[in-house]
């Protein structure tokens, strides 16, 4: 990765584990049977998932444009 200034990818979910347990708990039909699988793989899908970047360099930094701010209460 070291001959790129950007690499983007998705962002794996707290999900995936859950999904996994749910299935093998029967939850989505017997396990191994169609419509289980289906709905499983449906679940773990990578569409679903968000984007990340990975600026590398200076270079792919200096790209970037500041836009806005928001302020975030955990309140």
């Amino acid at each position: 990765m070291k001959d790129y200034d950007v690499v983007s990818g998705k962002i794996a979910n707290d999900d995936t584990n859950a999904t996994i347990l749910a299935y093998m708990g029967n939850l989505y039909g017997s396990m191994e049977s169609e419509q289980a699988d289906k709905m499983c793989i449906s679940l773990l899908l990578p569409e679903g998932l968000q984007d990340q970047f990975c600026f590398r360099s200076e270079k792919a930094i200096s790209t970037l444009e500041f836009l806005k701010s928001e302020k975030v209460s955990l309140e």
